[in-house]
């Protein structure tokens, strides 16, 4: 996953490149001897033999190592979905979940087969997510998607919001019967400023995104464990309820 994630970034910035020194790819097509359908698809693409990376970069006079540098010097960013993108998923999960299908290389064939859909239900998956410009579609109706990895929901999403609903409850279930796989919980009531809160954000997220880069780095596809972090704030309503009485009491036993 992390080496053809480098792959797509270094053709984008080739393509960049090509851009820039306007060398066009009727150029490129003539260096190497194949046809300009054939450099559109290798740049437009993620699997591509080192190889033919190297002529494609060789044939634009592009600096390899350079390029390469820039991939591994560049900051993981996250690319979000869009609202309406959001709204789809939320309302048809099965949607987001063909969508995962083909960002983990299944082909629509393959997703047809393994779900056993009909030949329809394929159009339709595949009309609608190119609808909503996550992929495109070749005249035999391939699949490119047009969403560089990490993807992920903005912090107002449909999306976003059921999942903190469900891991709450998990949590507050896990905490009530523990279990062996016990969560970790911070519970810290806090009064701060605003500058002071907006601070502590900062390097929760700081700490939060070095280890969500490990994770997609390294581990994405591994057999590791999933986890799920929720970091949760809230303002306490003026309407909370008073701190209870203090009242005669025979002793301080616990309940049976």
């Amino acid at each position: 996953m992390e080496y053809r994630n480098k792959v797509r970034y270094c053709l984008e910035l080739l393509k960049e490149r090509v851009k820039s020194n306007s060398t066009g790819y009727q150029t490129l097509a003539d260096r190497l001897g194949v046809s300009v359908l054939t450099i559109k698809r290798q740049l437009n693409g993620d699997e591509i033999s080192m190889s033919k990376l190297l002529a494609l970069c060789d044939a634009a006079q592009v600096d390899f190592a350079d390029l390469w540098k820039q991939v591994e010097d560049r900051k993981v960013t996250h690319n979000v979905f869009t609202e309406i993108q959001d709204r789809a998923f939320y309302y048809f999960p099965h949607l987001f979940r063909y969508f995962i299908e083909l960002l983990s290389r299944q082909t629509p064939a393959d997703i047809e087969q393994t779900w056993s859909l009909s030949p329809a239900s394929t159009h339709l998956y595949l009309r609608k997510l190119e609808e909503l410009e996550l992929i495109s579609l070749s005249e035999k109706a391939n699949p490119t998607i047009l969403m560089s990895e990490p993807i992920g929901f903005g912090s107002g999403s449909l999306n976003v919001i059921k999942s903190i609903q469900a891991a709450l409850i998990d949590v507050s279930e896990k905490l009530i019967a523990p279990r062996e796989d016990e969560p970790f919980v911070i519970a810290k009531p806090m009064q701060l400023t605003e500058e002071l809160r907006h601070k502590m954000y900062k390097e929760i997220m700081e700490v939060v995104s070095r280890y969500a880069e490990l994770s997609e780095r390294y581990f994405f596809n591994s057999e590791h464990p999933h986890h799920n972090l929720v970091i949760c704030d809230y303002k306490v309503q003026e309407e909370q309820e008073p701190l209870p009485d203090i009242v005669e009491i025979r002793g301080f036993e616990l309940p049976c």
